[in-house]
């Protein structure tokens, strides 16, 4: 059960970016190689050592993919 106090609820906010479902390595536009300096070792979306947080599959390292996300 959630209490509410104040108007604000007891569960924590969700996050910004929380996919209900990781996109296929087709509709992200998923390659196994890199795309010049930028690549999935590099993305604040891979899981070392071969998955990603947001596409499916087995992701390389040394791939890109249209989501990615330079680590600031």
């Amino acid at each position: 059960m959630t209490a509410a106090l104040g108007g604000f609820s007891a569960t924590p906010p969700a996050r910004a970016w929380e996919p209900s479902a990781k996109l296929s390595q087709i509709a992200s536009a998923y390659h196994t190689t890199s795309r010049g300096m930028f690549s999935c070792a590099v993305c604040t979306f891979l899981v070392q050592p071969h998955s990603c947080m947001v596409v499916n599959g087995d992701i390389s390292p040394s791939g890109w993919c249209k989501l990615f996300d330079l680590a600031d």
